[in-house]
């Protein structure tokens, strides 16, 4: 599906590799989105990651706005930076493609549900994309396998970057820790 260019898309063929949205960017955004003037809405990166979607590598904020505000058809450019084509970068984006699914979040107007506050967003998201880059950047696959048998229940997402502590969480979204062989609640849920 790759492409050169800018292309326009419809919003219900772009898929997700993001499961929050923070707030304050959404405000940010809403001060300088125009609907009546989208020449100054700058085309959102989109990669094939084998999913059968173009997937969103960035922009989900201005890709909800843009449908808050009853814009359906968004310009697009095919992402091919080393960041999302390298080993790590196809690793990571799979793994956020993967949450998507697990939450059944397959068009931005979902996201409206997932509304964090800057914390929020901090600790449930950016520490998420953190705490599973280090779960991939110091583990094998192989790896991955045994230690989420250690708590076959709930999803291993994370870990912490010297691998004591693995971060897991269950359906709802709730997250628990495990640390010398004890899994205790991190008590954040999504809301």
């Amino acid at each position: 599906m790759e492409f050169r260019g800018i292309k326009l898309m419809s919003v219900d063929q772009l898929g997700l590799s993001q499961i929050y949205l923070s707030a304050e960017k959404i405000k940010s955004v809403t001060e300088w989105f125009n609907p009546q003037n989208m020449d100054e809405f700058q085309p959102l990166p989109v990669h094939d990651f084998g999913n059968g979607a173009l997937t969103l590598i960035d922009g989900h904020t201005r890709a909800y706005a843009a449908y808050k505000n009853g814009i359906l058809i968004l310009p697009v450019f095919y992402d091919n930076e080393d960041v999302v084509t390298n080993r790590i970068g196809q690793m990571q984006y799979k793994a956020d493609i993967d949450w998507c699914k697990r939450f059944k979040l397959s068009h931005v107007k979902q996201l409206g549900n997932r509304i964090l506050s800057k914390n929020a967003y901090q600790k449930l998201w950016m520490e998420r994309c953190d705490r599973s880059y280090d779960l991939l950047t110091q583990t094998s696959h192989e790896e991955r396998v045994q230690l989420q048998n250690l708590v076959p229940d709930l999803f291993l997402y994370g870990a912490s970057e010297d691998l004591t502590v693995l971060f897991f969480e269950n359906e709802a979204g709730n997250l628990f820790l495990y640390k010398e062989n004890v899994l205790t609640s991190e008590n954040e849920s999504p809301e």
